[in-house]
């Protein structure tokens, strides 16, 4: 039962994809049927959980996977309600986008772990929460674009007791209450009360206020010298905690938004000479680096050590073509960590290439609508907020897909939705109710500009 479900789902996940793709791309030019997406979450969901439910090695039947995919189909159905009901106007590109991307990262994390599915599902029900408190918060805080310094400071403290709780740790052997905890070559966790969680995660949104309050407005030399000053600072301390993927997304981040501010290509062109640089000062500075580098240069040379993880991601995304071994028919699981640095060669396993694809096509389109919303804002400060969130979705989509697909050396970041962790859903989430937020001015804007008319 379960292989012939298997191999129909094969053509049948891949055609589901098209048709998502469609309306959303027809979106952008302002067609797109209102519940014609939605529908393509919820029968990716419908379809899914079933196959899961049957073992056909055992001849079972897990009632509790029904239950789960039940309760994802209540979390997609009450999301979509609740968005209407607290934001002025939803952008059906970005909302269908978000719960497309968070249901096949759940339907593929329970068929990798179904505890830690379980776990993602709450992850993602906090993070939707705080995504429909940024109307009210923004509403009470209505001087939040003021606040250039406390950003800053927020964004270099946040990261900087990482650093001071993993040095105070490690050299004077201190048992500190905070403590960072060293995970796969990066100093970036801290653990409180048990719970482990990545301050540069929340960073990154605090960031983009930062840079979006001091661009705003034009930029004197002097302040142009102190943001980038300030941001090299940031981009520093993710360095020293050896973070190397946020640093990067960072260090991208402020370049789209100089350049948005100031249009100097020279500048541009200057930051990524520096970029290139200080890669170089980094591969030589950290030992870590050069063993990923080395294992993305010729992973079959080290393929039973360094190489194993590339490899198998490789041969992942590889063996089973176009549309994939069918869910349930793959061996994911034979790839380290693919819960949080490999879920896309998981997906495109099982799934195929193509629907691979579609997935990279889904975080091309969530950052086409993001830059319409950085071209049609009223207030400079909205379109550079809309442009930084929409670039860090993307930009971590296109690290996190490129060490998968052996682009670009592995980072260990996560695929924004769709990989395990909470840290980094919960933030996501809360840039998707910002853009929410920024779509719902757009429209009160147009409106404005309509009635002028008239």
């Amino acid at each position: 039962m379960l292989g012939f479900m298997s191999a129909v789902s094969r053509y049948y996940f891949v055609f589901l994809m098209g048709y998502f793709l469609l309306l959303g791309f027809r979106g952008l030019g302002g067609v797109l049927p209102q519940n014609s997406y939605r529908a393509a979450v919820w029968l990716l969901i419908v379809f899914a959980f079933p196959i899961l439910a049957f073992n056909e090695a055992y001849f079972s039947f897990n009632p509790g996977t029904l239950a789960f995919g039940a309760a994802c189909l209540a979390f997609v159905m009450l999301g979509s309600f609740l968005m209407r009901r607290v934001f002025k106007q939803v952008c059906p590109i970005l909302e269908s986008c978000m719960f497309f991307l968070l249901a096949i990262g759940l339907v593929m994390l329970y068929r990798l772990s179904p505890g830690l599915a379980m776990r993602q599902l709450i992850f993602d029900a906090m993070g939707f929460g705080m995504a429909l408190l940024v109307p009210m918060v923004l509403r009470v805080f209505r001087e939040f674009e003021r606040l250039e310094i406390v950003y800053l400071l927020l964004s270099i403290g946040m990261l900087g007791i990482v650093v001071t709780a993993d040095v105070l740790a490690n050299t004077l052997g201190l048992d500190i209450p905070i403590v960072a905890v060293d995970q796969f070559g990066a100093t970036r966790w801290l653990v409180i009360g048990g719970i482990n969680f990545q301050p540069s995660e929340f960073v990154k949104f605090i960031f983009v206020l930062y840079l979006a309050c001091a661009f705003r407005k034009p930029l004197s030399f002097t302040k142009l010298v102190f943001v980038g000053a300030a941001s090299g600072c940031v981009i520093l301390i993710l360095v020293a905690q050896r973070d190397l993927g946020h640093a990067l997304v960072f260090f991208m981040v402020f370049m789209v938004m100089l350049y948005a501010a100031r249009g100097s290509i020279m500048l541009f062109g200057l930051g990524l000479m520096a970029m290139s640089a200080a890669s170089v000062v980094a591969y030589q500075y950290f030992p870590h680096l050069r063993v990923r580098v080395a294992a993305w240069r010729s992973p079959w040379a080290d393929i039973s050590n360094t190489g194993f993880q590339i490899a198998q991601s490789l041969f992942a995304i590889g063996s089973w073509g176009a549309f994939g071994a069918g869910l349930g028919l793959g061996l994911p699981n034979r790839i380290p960590v693919v819960e949080r640095d490999m879920i896309f060669a998981a997906i495109s396993e099982e799934f195929g290439w193509i629907f691979g694809l579609g997935v990279i096509a889904v975080y091309g389109l969530m950052l086409a609508r993001g830059m319409q919303l950085a071209l049609r804002a009223k207030r400079p400060m909205y379109a550079m907020m809309a442009l930084g969130y929409s670039v860090i979705i993307g930009f971590q989509a296109f690290v996190g897909i490129g060490g998968n697909i052996g682009l670009i050396p592995l980072t260990g970041i996560t695929l924004p939705l769709m990989s395990y962790g909470g840290s980094s859903v919960f933030v996501t989430m809360i840039m998707f109710g910002t853009l929410q937020w920024l779509a719902g001015q757009e429209a009160e804007f147009n409106a404005d500009e309509d009635n002028e008319l008239r």
